[in-house]
């Protein structure tokens, strides 16, 4: 066999999965999110487009470093003028630049390199928002019983709507995802089920997906906001907004990183 033409083409073909579970890992959003909804994509759920990713970078990693080797002495000429090796060549000091400043931007996030990730962060939230979120962090791994709990659901009167639906609980300690799995439906389904029409979630402690694009009104009718106590803390700290105002506009109007905001909401509630 020959080397140089395998490394080349494990390279070539390594860089092609590498390139699509890149674009799919852009757009997709956070697995908290995928997870609650079963989500997948050519058959593989988010965790395996992550451990795809990674496994086919470091077999990329390795390919390339191989290719490098057999390929020193054109390289070596590229560092060379006037037949004298000479590391920074004008094509090299161009490359060190590219690369720095691509480095040195996405770090400091400045335009344009934040322009890409702040567009892959916007659709990430979009997607959020059509494929579902959770009412709190990995609910799915909750069991039915403290799900209940912390939505403020009624147990009796989920266990007779999940049974009048022909989902199958065999213990109220199974946890969200095992009742879907067994049932052949999400955990999204089943809060669907057995919310009541009524019930407002409590805000969880961490910032949710998807608040940015939402309005304060919007969110008070989502989570169980008393919203003349947050606008009231926020003029408080003399933050302008309105109920109609979107969470990350009142954000960047005011320098708040939207974090920041959040935490302002969650304390005006106590």
């Amino acid at each position: 066999m020959k080397y140089q033409r395998f490394v080349s083409l494990t390279a070539m073909l390594s860089f092609i999965i590498l390139a699509v579970s890149s674009g799919i890992l852009y757009f997709i959003p956070d697995r908290k999110v995928t997870s609650w909804t079963n989500w997948s994509f050519l058959g593989l759920d988010k965790q395996q487009w992550d451990n795809l990713h990674i496994n086919i970078g470091i077999l990329f990693i390795v390919m390339i470093v191989w290719h490098i080797y057999f390929n020193w002495k054109p390289i070596k000429n590229y560092l060379k003028k006037k037949k004298e090796l000479k590391v920074f060549t004008k094509e090299f000091n161009a490359a060190l630049i590219v690369t720095a400043l691509f480095t040195v931007g996405t770090i400091t996030m400045t335009l344009p390199f934040s322009f890409l990730i702040n567009i892959g962060n916007g659709i990430k939230a979009k997607n959020a928002l059509s494929i579902g979120n959770p009412p709190f962090n990995y609910a799915e791994y909750t069991t039915l019983e403290d799900f209940c709990l912390l939505t403020s659901i009624d147990i009796d009167r989920a266990k007779e709507r999940l049974k009048r639906n022909g989902i199958v609980v065999n213990s109220l300690k199974d946890t969200l995802k095992v009742i879907s799995a067994k049932n052949n439906i999400t955990p999204k389904d089943i809060f669907a089920i057995i919310k009541e029409k009524t019930t407002k979630v409590e805000l969880p402690s961490e910032l949710p997906i998807g608040i940015a694009h939402k309005s304060l009104l919007e969110l008070a009718n989502e989570y169980n906001i008393d919203l003349d106590k947050f606008m009231k803390h926020l003029k408080d700290y003399n933050i302008k907004a309105t109920i109609n105002s979107k969470f990350k506009k009142i954000a960047k109007q005011n320098n708040l990183h939207p974090a920041e905001l959040y935490n302002i909401l969650l304390a005006s509630q106590k």
